[in-house]
């Protein structure tokens, strides 16, 4: 019984809103060369954290949605996230925003595209909510180096324990929506290291 209650906190703290939260925050307290204006970071936390937040108090009021309950809920909440990373994206193309920035908003726009396909073309089940929480992570690894590896591996970890406890994800769609991420990262990587 223990077990089952930490394991829900785990994944109330770490929605993946939060992790979004907390990975502009951290980035922006410890780096200056990502977010160059506070508008960057006001748009950034709207359209990557906010928005998909939306979600929760719109499929109460919508009643199409309400009647689906909890996965007409997780529809919407997929929706708003495209819609949001969409947009931070192409922001990020026409405010010619700074090469780690648009590693970032490529990264979670790929992300969508990708479980997309997954999800919807190929009905390979890959969690989103396991991509959302590790792009957080794999970013603050990447612009942090080991500090933030150490602190991202533990985080994952529990994350992970916590969805399986839960019986929210099998380790296989859990373990699918965490390389769509890595993917999602990799691919902008390697083309703007290009540049």
């Amino acid at each position: 019984m223990m077990k089952e209650k930490f394991a829900k906190f785990i994944r109330i703290v770490t929605v993946p809103p939060v992790m979004v939260a907390a990975l502009i925050a951290i980035l922006n307290i410890a780096r200056d060369d990502i977010f160059t204006s506070a508008i960057e970071v006001v748009l950034s936390l709207m359209l990557l954290a906010l928005i998909p937040v939306l979600a929760y108090p719109l499929s109460a009021l919508i009643p199409k949605i309400k009647e689906r309950g909890r996965e007409g809920q997780r529809n919407l909440a997929f929706i708003l996230t495209a819609i949001g990373y969409v947009v931070i994206w192409v922001y990020g193309l026409l405010s010619a925003s700074n090469q780690n920035l648009l590693l970032i908003y490529t990264g979670y726009f790929l992300s969508v595209v990708i479980l997309l396909v997954l999800n919807k073309l190929l009905k390979i089940r890959a969690s989103g909510h396991a991509c959302s929480i590790t792009g957080p992570i794999v970013f603050v690894s990447y612009f942090l180096g080991f500090k933030g590896l150490i602190a991202g591996v533990v985080t994952y970890a529990l994350i992970f324990w916590a969805s399986i406890t839960t019986k929210r994800h099998t380790p296989q769609e859990f373990i699918f929506g965490t390389a769509t991420c890595i993917v999602s990262f990799l691919i902008p990587l390697m083309v703007l290291m290009q540049m």
